[in-house]
């Protein structure tokens, strides 16, 4: 089955960087599967995030590449999830929340 993941930067991105590259182990990611996220990828377009860069803003999550998630956009982030008030969907709400508490950017590798 198709899945999304989710993780925290343990430092800043850096602003020449493009972040490519599928490292899940790296920034700690948990996996959700596609039919918990998919349904929700128009109220998620509300976010503000970055495509690959920090040099491309864009909305949303970037469906099937990388997505960088900046601080500024967990707390609505946390509202949508938790919002579903699904259960498969607890752990990205902690994920989010270990983000926001920690003042960090989160990463989506899309499916």
């Amino acid at each position: 089955m198709a899945k999304h993941e989710f993780g925290i930067f343990e430092t800043e991105p850096e602003q020449d960087k493009r972040y490519d590259e599928y490292c899940p182990e790296k920034y700690g990611c948990i996996a959700i599967l596609d039919d918990y996220i998919e349904p929700l990828l128009g109220e998620l377009s509300v976010l503000e995030t970055y495509i690959h860069t920090l040099f491309r803003p864009g909305n949303g999550l970037v469906y099937y590449g990388i997505t960088l998630i900046p601080p500024s956009s967990l707390l609505e982030f946390k509202k949508i999830i938790d919002l579903t008030g699904r259960k498969e969907l607890q752990a990205l709400s902690k994920k989010i929340e270990e983000a926001m508490q920690r003042h960090k950017f989160m990463i989506h590798y899309g499916i």
